[in-house]
């Protein structure tokens, strides 16, 4: 076992991640096979063998964590899923609109059940030297932070909608007024999303526990704010450079658009070619604007965490950065891509091996104490519909 490093007087503790590729990709290729063979019944036992390969290899002051869900429950947990996704997609596609309003209104008010659920599954089928974790935060505070906030931002959208309207119909209203109008809603759009990312995450972190220990955190808005807004400054400086660049190529002759053939402009190799490169370029661009607030995001929220025990609270440090972290998730995809999928082992082990290298625990993890606590979830129905939607938050 790795000797903690001392750190102001707190010993810090690396998370390692000892899988392997190769290991990963025989439970991963077995996983495909029979999950095909059973017609999907199998991925039940799939993602169970998954995560304990996973949980199962991070270890954290000499020891490994556990996953104890059951196939069944998971199987459950996808029958209901799967219903679920029928049920929409019927009722979106195929039935009136009206009806598939319905649909989309009931799945934005299931939606914090939807995550609740998701974190308190996850949580109670993972333990630490046989301590459970749990998630202790209420459901009717999950719809206070995320519904109740949703739809004062919603309101206030639609209240500046209105006010354009009966404006315009009386005639008062303007280019200047329509344009204020317009960076006005971006304005309310933009400050009240952060305002429910970080009510969000102000909920979540201050809900687990380690047995009996609660997790706490107190987050400041303003460096939500600070994060999205360089994050935004980043993408539009960079989505403008590459106007920029493609403008000089045009006008400096590189393209000479009058030469063009456009009846076999689609056919042209040349033309595909510059179609898939400003592609990858404006999906770089979004990846790295993303991986910033992911990495910072991660990064605060882990330095303003601790887990309760008493006068000798342990505290997290993460360090992933923003260049990093985007480098990781392009390399990723690139691979994946040109594997057809078949670096998708490599890919979750490397991922797992990165996060782990740049996440530390600070305090005395060896004698750290906890109780055990009873763990009332066995219901993976919500869990499994969250991810069927792809709907969770991972804080990890």
């Amino acid at each position: 076992m790795e000797e903690p490093i001392q750190i102001n007087g707190d010993q810090e503790n690396p998370i390692h991640f000892h899988g392997k590729s190769g290991e990963f990709f025989s439970i991963w290729i077995v996983n495909i096979l029979l999950s095909i063979v059973t017609l999907g019944i199998y991925s039940a036992w799939a993602k169970v063998r998954t995560n304990r390969y996973f949980y199962g290899n991070t270890e954290l002051s000499g020891d490994r964590f556990d996953y104890h869900a059951k196939p069944m429950q998971i199987l459950k947990g996808r029958i209901v899923a799967a219903l679920v996704v029928i049920l929409w997609v019927i009722a979106t596609e195929f039935l009136d609109p009206a009806i598939g309003g319905v649909v989309v209104l009931a799945f934005y008010l299931a939606l914090p059940w939807l995550l609740w659920a998701n974190a308190r599954f996850d949580a109670a089928m993972t333990s630490y030297r046989n301590v459970r974790f749990s998630f202790q935060g209420r459901l009717i505070d999950a719809y206070k932070t995320l519904l109740g906030r949703g739809i004062i931002v919603f309101a206030l959208v639609i209240g500046l909608i209105v006010w354009w309207v009966f404006a315009l119909q009386s005639g008062s209203s303007g280019a200047a007024f329509n344009v204020t109008v317009v960076i006005g809603a971006v304005i309310i759009g933009f400050i009240g999303q952060v305002w429910i990312i970080h009510g969000a995450w102000q909920y979540f972190i201050n809900g687990y526990q380690f047995g009996e220990n609660k997790v706490s955190a107190t987050l400041k808005l303003g460096k939500f704010f600070q994060i999205y807004l360089i994050s935004a400054v980043l993408g539009i400086v960079s989505l403008l450079a590459l106007a920029i660049v493609g403008g000089l190529l045009v006008f400096s002759g590189s393209i000479a658009l009058d030469s063009l053939d456009f009846d076999s402009l689609l056919f042209s190799i040349g033309s595909v070619a510059v179609v898939f490169a400003v592609y990858f370029v404006v999906l770089s661009v979004t990846l790295v604007v993303t991986s910033y607030i992911v990495s910072q995001t991660r990064n605060y929220v882990f330095s303003q965490a601790q887990l309760e025990n008493g006068e000798t609270p342990l505290h997290f440090r993460s360090t992933l950065s923003a260049l990093g972290y985007a480098a990781l998730i392009i390399t990723n995809l690139l691979a994946q891509l040109f594997s057809i999928g078949l670096a998708r082992p490599w890919v979750k082990v490397r991922t797992a091996r990165y996060v782990a290298k740049h996440t530390f625990v600070l305090g005395d993890v060896e004698n750290f104490i906890t109780q055990k606590q009873a763990q009332g979830v066995k219901s993976a129905i919500g869990d499994e519909v969250a991810q069927a939607f792809d709907v969770g938050i991972g804080i990890n």
